[in-house]
């Protein structure tokens, strides 16, 4: 249910109660009280249709958290967080592929060939999957890191409004050989991946990483 979807779900089961958005759990529960006993078939002659529908009512806001102690009805329950994994698409994969290329091709300015045109390819990462836990990212990375100067090629824009994807190459060094998990400075973060809070990249990064990501409390 869309957030505008439940709010007007919310103050309908109120109006079933005969109350508005200004209603405290105390109020909720005593209106329930009131319709129970003197809406209720027993009293009623057979005739439940007021009772199921304020039966419905108080279900609703009891399962929104509205009838705990001290809570109001103008105070929804904060939505609780989902992990979730996707796999990139083969378009984003070859861009990022394209700009390590690019990179690799040409020197910062310009100016001809770059020197490191002859480095290691190994220690060129491209994710094939990212996770989601609210603004957190998380990229898995298939290949393992290297030892010494490694680059990394990254769809930043998952987040952002607009969802024409950017791609941005992030370089780090490595004293070891193998999985590993990189952390992005906040400061980096703010400027390259809009919309996030944080981002970190899981190397030599398996099916069973993705599964423990997704499975974490």
């Amino acid at each position: 249910m869309e957030p505008v979807e439940k709010i007007n779900a919310r103050a309908d089961a109120l109006a079933a109660l005969g109350l508005d958005q200004t209603a405290r759990s105390d109020d909720i529960r005593d209106a329930w009280r009131h319709i129970a006993f003197h809406a209720h078939p027993d009293h009623r002659n057979g005739d439940c249709t007021h009772f199921a529908r304020a039966k419905e009512a108080y279900d609703f806001l009891r399962r929104e958290g509205l009838t705990t102690k001290g809570k109001t009805a103008g105070t929804p329950r904060r939505p609780k967080l989902r992990k979730r994994v996707i796999e990139l698409e083969t378009t984003d994969i070859d861009a990022c592929r394209m700009l390590l290329n690019t990179a690799l091709a040409h020197s910062p300015d310009g100016d001809g060939p770059n020197p490191d045109s002859q480095r290691n390819s190994d220690a060129d990462h491209v994710p094939d999957a990212v996770g989601f836990y609210g603004r957190h990212l998380t990229y898995f990375v298939p290949t393992p890191v290297q030892e010494g100067s490694n680059r990394v090629a990254l769809p930043t824009s998952f987040l952002a409004a607009a969802r024409r994807m950017e791609t941005e190459v992030l370089s780090f060094q490595s004293k070891d050989t193998g999985a590993g998990e990189v952390v992005i400075p906040e400061t980096i973060t703010a400027r390259k991946f809009p919309g996030a809070k944080s981002v970190r990249i899981k190397f030599d990064a398996d099916q069973q990483m993705r599964d423990d990501f997704w499975l974490a409390g």
